[in-house]
């Protein structure tokens, strides 16, 4: 290939912008080879002199290092204090906007490449002319015309003509086109002398225009310096087809070239294109295969505003160039704040798909607020992207009243559309320069919206000073599916055919060249907005990834989409409503309102005595109200639309099941849910308790608070606790249910932890073991207390009181905070007293000062977003179906999803399951844990000056602290939430799996498909473990809490708790042997292996050997356990080798009656 140093003064003259530019490949990573390639004109100063002696270096001057600041670092130096959350944002920007940038070696390879493609495409001979309707001179050649032809039949002819000009367009020219692997736009002049005088009717230049790039594609598949051809859709838009041409060697892997089309500007009028006009004939359009082509000019014609746009984008494109050349060309500021808002508009995918916020738009918009003088030319790139995004959360004219790039002095044309015109055709409305081309005319209101919504959000972080608002803007891909809270999918697209007649739109299909989608769109969209009313904040379709095709196939239509998507952004307050309440019925509003529901409306009389048209929506649980808005959804699209309701595959409660407890009749005396009215359940209950100890008479001592710090209370467990109404096979010992052996083992129930903190008092001794004889001495009165003023069942232990209240146990201890510092004190040598942390200290304070306070806090996470429980249950549910429950502490997980809501940035909190769910796996996948301290901050507590002393102190003590570090008010410098766990192998697995996870599921969500297992990415694998130990069901006692349960799973039946029932006997609490049986195995085997099991219902224990198991050790009496010697190695010495065979046997006499088969998987 020939090299130029330089641009030809011919092509900057020449070159010019397109109103339209390719989207750029995804991700933001450069090609290393382009920072190193001046690396070989410094290589001198690192080489020895070979010849002669070594040359001597000349002294560095240090005068430099002592001089005064230049005004220009001043000025630097003040604008990151004034402008940037710290210097290092300001370094951030300018390494983005480096690693973004084309390098100048590459632009000298596109240069080059460039000149000679314009060579091949200005040596392109003329063509002979053909028929528009004839073309078997396309097939001769095995090149399929990429237009959707329909109808085939149009008058007119065609002849290639060598192109006009061939002009470099788009954002490469202008200096904003970014990396990786950008897409350089070049315009070809189709020449006048190629179109007749009535070519803007009846699809006739559209064709034109695609026959054009078909004959340009014949030509260059066999140049030499192509390496691949191939076309797409310019945006999504099935009118547009461009080529795509991939340059040969290995510059096809730095860039592409898109070769669009473009009109002389005397081509046609531009008024001829006003949107009010008629440019497809309906007897053309719905003319039978094979007929003539009607008389044109029919009267009462429906205007063709998007195909009128369509043409008219060819013919302006000139102007916008020129337009914004002249408004960012001198300013390098704008330029690269364009470059910043390309990779922010990238990372939301929102300049993607038909009718999205193209680059092109961003950049015309950039010039709409310069015009407006809301920007100037000598701002910053960070306060031209600052500002965009500020004036685009605010912005509120997009779908009123219209934003336009005429100017004013432009002279009075009366042929023009005014803006109302445009507002009453198109939804969002944006003029360009000319004032005739809409340059949204494809965007529905709710893509703006959500461009307005994600720049709002944009600016909160760069506001917020304790998050990093360049890793959350620039870095952090906002994909759809994690985007929103509820993703619908429409399948079998083929039925909104008849949906065009039901909404009564047909003569729209003229105007998008029968594409049906397109057409019935935003229907659809309207229809969904105003049926979920307040439910939803935000409403948004997913657009199509634009696929490019090869030349040979033909191009793909509307009929080739496999589903549509919807995502809903949820409003807390209002998406469970389950009422939608309508106009008094002696209105005439009333009538409208039966007209839009359909059957689904009744009179109802409310309690201020009006009555009314409602909808009602009935549900039991909280989980069921979830699913409110795919009912509405699934009622409103079949009846105003014709979709029949399996078609409509609604993404919310897929994952519900597997926080569910199963139940075998239809009908169950309690309803569960996913947890939720349990939870409240056993917080009645509990709040009762919490009365009745206050007002216990006769205490020794007084109990100052009282604070649950069980999961239960943190509305954080799997499975809250049932009430004991279940029949079991047990027998009584006193007033306690035990179980009977080689009978199946009683339901699993649990105790739920409560600390009750007793006042001060000279009574108290100052020894510990004194301390601790007097709190048993206090249960055992607390105890008979409760018994006798309050009638409850009670079990007394020397550490606790177990208390069966409403069928649940509530394990109560009481605890003295002055013990804590009892625990510090030690004595020196010397006889004095000091204060010293040990473990006993700690732990004691971990449970009666720490707990207490993060379950309160995290209670109130739970009632400010409601989707946070059943968020944090899934995520643990997920935890322990990987068998990793033991390795990872709850309370670590609970802050994972917490943090989720508390920071949620780029995204607002999620209001489902399922969003948050993902949002968590993606949390743990990819958050530094090495170098980054996850900060949860409950309750705002921790200050701007907290967030720095702890990066501060996290990157000084970083190999003393633990791997997973999580700060929180109350625990900001050791994390001891995770002290000791997760391990180094552990974290690393939870990442791996997570990533793996998150994978999967999005996929599932994807694909929008009815019959998916979801429960898939909770069935762990199986691979990494040596030996499995099987374990019988029935001695199981959550058996009925796995992922998969069995036909013959036993499921207890739980009642309604009825006080006078004669239930006086505390059940068989906290027993599970397999938990057992694991503990056994862990305190006997932990120095040969790791043991992970499923404690929700886990029909098997995993072994993991440890590396010391494969290795030789020297004969030592005190280390003979499981060993054996080795007579393999011929050493005269003795050594030793661990007994597998002999481990394997103690395994199952370890679990003897337990245990049912011991699998080896490894050899």
């Amino acid at each position: 290939m020939k090299k130029t140093n330089k641009r030809e003064q011919e092509a900057h003259a020449e070159m010019s912008e397109s109103s339209v530019e390719a989207s750029d490949s995804d991700g933001y990573e450069d090609n290393i080879n382009d920072d190193n390639e001046d690396l070989h004109e410094r290589d001198h100063l690192s080489q020895p002199n070979k010849d002669g002696p070594p040359v001597k270096r000349p002294k560095l001057n240090t005068g430099h290092l002592h001089r005064p600041p230049t005004s220009e670092e001043l000025n630097n130096l003040k604008e990151a204090e004034n402008l940037f959350h710290s210097s290092l944002f300001r370094m951030q920007i300018t390494e983005l906007l480096n690693e973004v940038t084309i390098k100048s070696k590459r632009k000298r390879q596109i240069d080059a490449f460039l000149h000679q493609l314009k060579d091949e495409l200005l040596s392109l001979p003329a063509g002979k002319e053909h028929d528009l309707s004839s073309q078997k001179w396309v097939q001769k050649k095995k090149v399929k015309v990429p237009l959707v032809q329909t109808p085939l039949r149009v008058k007119g002819n065609f002849q290639f003509l060598t192109p006009s000009a061939v002009k470099v367009v788009g954002s490469y020219l202008l200096g904003t086109c970014i990396r990786p692997n950008p897409h350089v736009d070049i315009a070809v002049q189709i020449p006048k002398d190629c179109l007749q005088a009535k070519d803007h009717l009846n699809q006739r230049y559209l064709r034109k225009r695609a026959l054009y790039l078909t004959h340009i594609a014949v030509h260059l598949q066999h140049s030499q310096i192509i390496d691949e051809l191939k076309f797409t859709y310019h945006h999504g838009n099935h009118m547009k087809p461009i080529l795509v041409v991939t340059p040969s060697e290995k510059l096809g892997k730095h860039f592409q070239v898109c070769i669009h089309t473009c009109l002389e500007e005397s081509s046609f009028k531009l008024n001829r294109f006003h949107i009010c006009k008629n440019n497809v004939r309906r007897h053309w359009f719905l003319a039978e295969p094979g007929s003539e082509d009607p008389t044109e000019g029919q009267e009462n014609e429906p205007p063709t505003p998007h195909y009128n746009t369509a043409i008219l984008q060819d013919m302006t494109m000139d102007k916008h160039l020129q337009f914004l050349h002249q408004a960012i060309d001198d300013s390098a500021g704008v330029k690269e704040g364009i470059a910043l808002l390309r990779v922010w508009l990238h990372q939301r995918e929102l300049d993607v798909g038909y009718g999205s916020f193209s680059a092109f738009i961003l950049s015309m918009y950039v010039c709409y607020l310069l015009k407006k003088k809301k920007l100037n030319g000598m701002m910053s790139s960070y306060q031209i992207m600052r500002n965009t995004l500020l004036n685009l959360s605010a912005e509120d004219a997009w779908c009123t009243q219209g934003l336009s790039l005429l100017d004013l002095k432009t002279p009075a044309d009366s042929h023009r559309p005014s803006l109302a015109e445009f507002c009453s055709v198109f939804e969002v409305v944006f003029v360009d320069p000319t004032g005739y081309v809409n340059l949204c005319a494809g965007m529905n209101k709710q893509t703006i919206q959500r461009v307005c919504h994600e720049a709002k959000v944009s600016i909160r972080c760069l506001e917020t000073s304790t998050v990093d608002s360049f890793e959350l803007l620039f870095m952090t891909p906002v994909p759809f599916i994690r985007k929103f809270d509820h993703i619908l999918h429409l399948s079998n697209l083929q039925n909104l055919k008849s949906s065009c007649k039901k909404f009564g739109i047909e003569d729209t299909l003229l105007d998008h060249s029968g594409n049906y989608l397109n057409c019935c769109l935003p229907r659809l969209l309207q229809l969904l907005e105003k049926s979920l009313g307040k439910r939803v904040d935000l409403i948004a379709c997913q657009p199509d990834q634009t696929q490019q095709w090869d030349l040979s196939e033909n191009p793909p239509d509307w009929d080739s989409v496999k589903k549509i998507s919807f995502g809903l952004l949820l409003n807390q307050e209002f998406a469970t409503s389950i009422l939608e309440k309508g106009p008094a019925a002696d209105i005439s509003e009333a009538s409208s309102f039966r007209e839009f529901w359909g059957g689904k409306s009744e009179l109802r009389r409310f309690q201020d005595g009006s009555i009314c048209e409602a909808v009602v929506w009935p549900s039991q649980t909280l989980a069921e109200r979830r699913q409110v808005c795919g009912r509405i959804a699934r009622h409103i699209l079949h009846r105003h639309a014709g979709l029949p309701r399996e078609d409509t595959i609604f993404i919310g409660g897929q994952l519900n099941s597997l926080l569910c407890f199963p139940q075998r009749t239809k009908k169950p005396a309690i309803a569960y849910g996913t947890g939720e009215e349990q939870h409240l359940d056993i917080l009645r209950s509990y709040d009762e308790l919490c009365k009745q100890l206050r007002s216990l008479k006769d205490l020794p001592l007084n109990i100052t608070s009282i604070q649950g710090t069980d999961p239960v209370f943190r509305f954080a467990d799997v499975f809250p606790a049932m009430p004991a109404t279940f029949k079991a096979a047990t027998k009584l010992d006193g007033n306690r249910q035990i179980p009977i052996p080689d009978k199946a083992c009683p339901p699993w129930t649990k105790t739920m932890k409560v600390v009750c903190i007793m006042e001060g008092s000279g009574k108290w001794p100052e020894n510990h073991e004194a301390i601790r004889r007097l709190k048993a001495a206090i249960h055992i009165k607390l105890g008979e207390l409760i018994h006798e003023q309050h009638d409850l069942t009670t079990s007394i232990n020397v550490e606790y009181v177990d208390v069966l209240k409403d069928g649940f146990v509530f394990r109560i201890h009481l605890a003295y905070l002055r013990e804590i510092a009892v625990l510090k004190m030690c004595k020196t040598p010397e006889g004095m007293l000091k204060m010293r942390d040990t473990e006993e200290s700690l732990k004691l304070e971990h449970e009666i000062v720490l707990m207490p306070k993060l379950t309160s806090a995290l209670h109130g996470v739970q009632q400010q977003h409601l989707t946070y429980s059943s968020v944090v249950c899934m995520a643990k549910r997920w935890v322990c179906a990987q068998l990793l429950a033991d390795y990872i502490s709850e309370v670590a997980v609970e802050l994972l999803v917490a943090h989720l809501y508390l920071s949620p940035d780029p995204y607002t909190a999620p209001v489902s399951t399922m969003t948050g769910f993902l949002r968590f796996l993606h949390l743990l996948s990819t958050h530094d844990w090495t170098l980054v301290p996850l900060i949860v901050n409950l309750n705002s507590e921790i200050t701007k000056q907290d967030y720095s002393e702890i990066q501060s102190k996290f990157t000084k003590d970083r190999p003393k602290l633990p791997l997973m570090y999580l700060a929180t008010p109350y625990d900001k410098y050791q994390s001891v939430f995770t002290k000791g766990q997760p391990t180094a192998q552990i974290l690393h697995r939870l990442v791996v799996l997570a990533q793996e996870s998150l994978g999967v599921l999005q996929e599932q969500l994807v694909q929008g498909v009815a019959d998916v297992d979801f429960k898939q990415v909770f069935r762990p694998p199986l691979d990494p473990y040596d030996v499995i130990i099987h374990l019988k069901t029935k001695f199981l006692a959550r058996c009925y809490h796995a992922v998969d349960i069995a036909e013959s799973t036993f499921i207890p039946y739980h009642k309604i708790w009825e006080a006078n029932a004669g239930n006086v006997t505390l059940p068989v609490v906290n027993f599970d042997p397999a938990r057992i049986y694991l503990q056994e195995l862990k305190t006997t085997f932990d120095d040969f292996a790791l043991f992970f099991h499923d404690p929700n219902g886990g029909d098997y224990i995993a072994v993991l050997w440890k590396p010391c198991v494969h290795k030789l050790h020297p004969f030592k009496v005190s280390h003979i356990m499981c060993q054996e010697p080795d007579t393999t190695s011929g050493n005269s010495e003795v050594l030793l080798k661990t007994n597998i065979a002999a481990l394997l046997e103690d395994f199952k006499i370890l679990g003897d009656g337990l245990v049912k088969s011991v699998e080896i998987r490894t050899k």
